[in-house]
C-alpha cells in the first residue's frame, strides 16, 4: 500500500511552505464528506467516506491544490447496524466554521465533495456553500456528489452497497471487498444492499470508467472558475433527481383501510431508484381535494425508520424516502370516503425540484 505522506496532495502531510505555494498557483481545497454506514456485509462501513476521499486526491492531482482529512459525520444514515448519524444542525455547526476558516486562509475554490448520497445531508451542505460565497463574493465554493458528476453517463451510476459503490471500492481498496460474504445467487436480497446482488454486478473495470468520467467532469467545473463562471451546487441535483427519480408511484388498488374515520393507503415504488418526498402538494379522491391536515406518511420496510411522518413537517432537511420495491403508507384523517371503490390522485414533490404523481383505484 502505497505511503500516504508521499501524496502532495494531502493537507495533513503538506508543510507550510508547500501550502504557501498551493495558495499562491493553485488555491484550490478539497472536503472529501462521507459518513460510517452499513453497506451489506461485503463493504466497510466507510464506503462513502472512502470513495469521496479517493475522487478528491484523484481530481487534484490534475487540477491542483490540497484535500482535507475526510469529515465523516453526516445526517440521513440509514438506521442500520453500526451507523452514526448527527442532526442536520450538528452537521451544519461543523462545516460552517470549516468553509469559514477556508476562505479566509486564502482558498479561492473550495469543493465540497460527498460520498454520501442523503438529500438532507447534501441540502445542508449546498446551502452552507451558498452562505460561504455571499460572505465571500471572490470565493468558489461548490458542493457535489459522485452520482451528480456521473448524471450524464450510460449505464448504472447510483445505488447503495451494489453495483456502483462496490465497484468503486474495488478500484480504490480492492482489498476491504469481500464479494463472498454475498449469496451465490443473482436474484438474492442483503440488508443494505439496494440492488441486484453486486456478487454478479459489480467489477473494478466499472469503478474505474465511472471514476474517471467523475474526476474528468469535476475538473473542468474547477478550471471553469478561472474563467469567471460561479459555482452552481443545484444545476446538477436537478440533473441525477431528474434521472434517477422520474416516474409516478403506483396505487396499491387493495389497500384501502378506514378505520376511527381515517383512511390509510399503500403507494408502491416500482421504479429502481430511491425516491426522496419533500411535500405532498395535492390529494384529490373521486376528484375532490382532500384535507392535508394530520395526514401521515410511513415506511414499514426493514431498515427505515419513517413511521408516522406528518406530511406537514416535510421539507428539503425533513424528507421521506420510499426506496425500489418498497411500499409507502398514507393516512388521511379527513378523508371522510365511505367503503367501496374510489379514484386516487396524486402529487408529490421529490428533493425540492421535480414533481411526480400517482393515479389509480382504491377499494377502501
Amino acid at each position: 500500500m502505497a505511503d500516504p505522506s508521499l501524496d502532495p496532495t494531502a493537507y495533513e502531510f503538506v508543510r507550510p511552505a508547500r501550502m504557501r505555494q498551493v495558495l499562491e498557483e493553485t488555491p484550490i481545497v478539497f472536503l472529501p464528506v462521507g459518513c460510517v454506514e452499513y453497506h451489506g456485509p461485503h463493504l466497510p462501513l466507510g464506503v462513502d467516506m472512502l470513495t469521496a476521499d479517493n475522487l478528491c486526491h484523484r481530481t487534484a492531482a490534475v487540477t491542483g491544490g490540497v484535500v482535507l482529512p475526510p469529515l465523516w459525520l453526516a445526517s440521513g444514515v440509514l438506521p442500520l447496524p453500526h451507523g452514526i448519524v448527527v442532526d442536520v444542525t450538528v452537521l451544519r455547526s461543523v462545516v460552517r466554521p470549516v468553509l469559514r476558516q477556508l476562505a479566509e486562509g486564502g482558498f479561492k475554490a473550495i469543493v465540497v465533495f460527498s460520498g454520501h448520497g442523503a438529500l438532507d445531508h447534501l441540502h445542508v451542505l449546498r446551502e452552507e456553500t451558498d452562505r460561504l460565497m455571499d460572505e465571500f463574493p471572490d470565493v468558489n465554493a461548490l458542493t457535489t456528489v459522485w452520482n451528480e458528476l456521473n448524471a450524464g453517463m450510460e449505464g448504472d451510476i447510483h445505488d447503495h452497497g451494489a453495483k456502483v459503490e462496490t465497484s468503486y471500492l474495488m478500484e480504490f481498496h480492492p482489498h476491504t471487498v469481500d464479494l463472498t460474504t454475498l449469496e451465490d445467487d443473482p436474484e438474492a436480497e442483503h440488508v443494505g444492499v439496494y440492488a441486484a446482488n453486486p456478487r454478479f454486478t459489480a467489477s473494478r473495470e466499472w469503478g474505474e470508467i465511472m471514476s474517471e468520467h467523475a474526476v474528468g467532469r469535476l475538473a473542468r467545473i474547477i478550471e471553469g472558475f478561472s474563467d469567471g463562471e460561479r459555482a452552481d451546487s443545484w444545476v446538477m441535483l436537478r440533473q441525477l433527481v431528474e434521472r434517477l427519480q422520474a416516474g409516478d408511484l403506483e396505487i396499491v388498488e387493495d389497500s384501502g383501510r378506514i378505520r376511527d374515520g381515517s383512511v390509510s393507503f399503500e403507494l408502491y415504488n416500482p421504479h429502481p431508484q430511491s425516491k426522496y418526498i419533500t411535500a405532498v402538494s395535492w390529494l384529490a379522491v373521486d376528484g375532490h381535494q382532500v384535507d392535508l391536515s394530520g395526514a401521515t406518511l410511513a415506511n414499514p420496510s426493514v431498515g427505515e425508520g419513517h413511521t408516522d411522518v406528518p406530511v406537514e413537517r416535510l421539507g428539503p432537511l425533513t424528507g421521506f424516502y420510499i426506496r425500489r420495491d418498497q411500499r409507502m403508507v398514507i393516512t388521511l384523517p379527513q378523508a371522510r370516503i365511505g367503503s367501496g371503490d374510489h379514484e386516487v390522485e396524486a402529487r408529490f414533490v421529490l428533493a425540492d425540484v421535480l414533481e411526480i404523481g400517482a393515479q389509480g383505484s382504491l377499494r377502501a
